[in-house]
């Protein structure tokens, strides 16, 4: 093969090499032509192509731990007291992988700051403030202790019928064992059913604390005019018998 056969060999490779589409048997037979043709500009293609695409991109800022990689790898790229030789050919090339990086980061200009931040879920305390201010339908009853151990509890329940959401703000329930008994509350609403509906079950961790519950009521709830927290068994129960009734709350 001539000189300039092979050169233009090359440079069809190396062209294929940019692009990523060279089989193995190409990309060795480059890696020979890279060593016979070791006097040859071979990165003239990687800088044309990332003037182009620079061209016709906006600047953005790079992220900073690709900046500080791109740091660490340029000097030595840059050295020019080494001899060029086929294997310093081949280093460079994790070099160009990174500048390509960079290249697409410009090319689809999509700085690091730009990605969204995950926004924190809310609380069931801002929960409730945020109903009781974006509803002025919601309803609130004030909870009154049911039985001689629970004298000292107090707190209310909020409920939006439109929204079939609401909370119940708790102060001094005592504090539960989950493995021997769970807090159950019952929504009371006539024109559903003579039963009460099902309004999830809850635990208290801790004592003399305003605990803030949300309501998981099974069922559509449209007229409530009782809540009722009873405790019950882990789990909760399908149908209470109401042996410990703990607060009630009613309009």
């Amino acid at each position: 093969m001539s000189k300039e056969n092979t050169l233009n060999r090359f440079d069809e490779l190396d062209a294929g090499r940019i692009l990523g589409d060279l089989t193995s048997n190409e990309t060795s037979e480059w890696q020979l032509l890279a060593r016979d043709n070791e006097n040859s500009n071979y990165i003239d293609l990687e800088l044309l192509a990332t003037e182009l695409e620079l061209q016709f991109t906006q600047p953005c800022d790079l992220s900073s731990s690709l900046s500080n990689k791109l740091a660490d790898t340029i000097p030595a790229f840059s050295n020019k007291n080494k001899q060029k030789s086929a294997t310093q050919i081949i280093s460079i090339l994790p070099w160009l992988g990174w500048a390509t990086a960079a290249c697409l980061l410009v090319l689809f200009n999509i700085p690091e700051s730009s990605i969204p931040s995950a926004v924190p879920e809310l609380t069931y305390a801002q929960k409730l403030d945020s109903l009781t201010k974006e509803a002025p339908e919601t309803q609130r009853l004030a909870f009154s202790p049911a039985s001689d151990p629970y004298n000292n509890i107090s707190g209310e329940v909020i409920w939006n019928d439109e929204r079939q959401e609401g909370y119940m703000s708790l102060v001094n329930l005592p504090v539960n064992d989950p493995t021997q008994s769970q807090y159950q509350l019952w929504i009371v609403d006539p024109e559903r059913d003579e039963l009460p509906v099902d309004g999830g079950v809850f635990d208290i961790s801790s004592g003399g604390e305003t605990a803030v519950i949300p309501i998981r009521n099974a069922l559509k709830v449209f007229k409530p005019v009782a809540f009722v927290i009873t405790l019950e068994q882990p789990g909760g129960v399908v149908k209470s018998k109401q042996e410990i009734v703990v607060a009630l709350a009613k309009s």
